[in-house]
């Protein structure tokens, strides 16, 4: 079987190639379902049942369904963030990242400050820290839920 880094550049070449506007936020091998391919997708104008079944029709161009099946899902109001430029468009919302490193595993929850091209500077409740991409496990922007009076 492919390595996952590998799945994704062809997953990324393929939609860049019949879908451009199209962006990969998040993919995920399903091996328990018979190595179903779980796509998290965005796309300007948002994500429809058009932009799914685009998705799925570039995916069996490239060859793709051929070895695996594949779902297509919108971000919803917790979109993954996986690349510097998610990171970038996260600028002053709400997110969770799980980091590890040497040191360990931990869990950063904050408003993103900046993203520049390796790193990006979180504010939360232990002032500013600064993450490098290279750590971050997953993350997820979130949507604050307001307090009911």
């Amino acid at each position: 079987m492919v390595g996952q880094d590998e799945l994704e550049r062809r997953v990324e070449t393929a939609l860049s190639a019949g879908m451009p506007d199209v962006d990969l936020l998040e993919l995920t091998v399903l091996p328990a379902q018979g190595g179903m391919l779980r796509l998290v997708v965005d796309h300007p104008a948002g994500v429809d049942h058009g932009v799914c079944a685009g998705v799925t029709k570039v995916l069996e161009d490239a060859g793709l369904l051929e070895e695996y099946g594949a779902e297509v899902w919108s971000p919803g109001p917790e979109p993954p963030l996986r690349t510097p430029e998610h990171f970038r468009r996260a600028v002053g919302r709400r997110v969770r990242v799980r980091v590890e490193t040497a040191a360990g595993a931990r869990s950063c929850t904050g408003t993103v400050l900046s993203a520049g091209d390796d790193s990006m500077s979180l504010s939360s409740g232990d002032g500013v820290v600064d993450i490098r991409f290279a750590d971050v496990r997953r993350a997820h922007a979130f949507e604050e839920v307001e307090a009911q009076a």
